[in-house]
């Protein structure tokens, strides 16, 4: 019987030459823990509330309130969502210029965004990107990549 670490580079797309393949059981805060206890430092947490730790309680908490409320309507911009209503409210209250919002669903979503936005209002053709760094995965996001 294969190994979950030999499943793991069978059947996952990798995402670099040498994944990291850490087995990991559990996480809290910033910390990544193995099935023997030991502890990393999570310095790529990645998406969404990663960033605030994981298994943070305030987030837990407002997740658990939203879904038993709703989980999802999958359309941005065709219901009133409080949550989002209000959330747009408060970001336009902290950007100069900024009248209104637009949701994306991902880092990859926001990386299109900008780089249509920046082509159109700077009427220039090419986009300056980080090199060796993930920017999505998209056509366009992945083309920033270094070859």
């Amino acid at each position: 019987m294969m190994t979950q670490r030999q499943l793991f580079f069978r059947h996952v797309a990798q995402t670099s030459p040498a994944p990291l393949a850490l087995e990991i059981d559990y996480a809290e805060g910033c910390w990544l823990y193995d099935r023997n206890g030991k502890k990393y430092l999570d310095l790529i947490a990645g998406i969404g509330p990663s960033v605030l730790g994981h298994r943070h309680p305030k987030v837990q908490a407002a997740v658990q309130a939203q879904t038993e409320r709703y989980w999802h309507t999958l359309v941005y911009g065709e219901f009133v969502l409080a949550p989002q209503v209000q959330y747009a409210s408060l970001l336009v209250g902290q950007l100069p210029g900024l009248d209104s919002v637009y949701f994306v669903n991902s880092g990859t979503e926001a990386t299109e965004g900008a780089m249509k936005l920046a082509k159109r209002y700077t009427s220039r053709p090419n986009i300056v990107a980080c090199c060796n760094a993930y920017h999505g995965t998209t056509q366009g996001a992945a083309s920033l990549m270094s070859p």
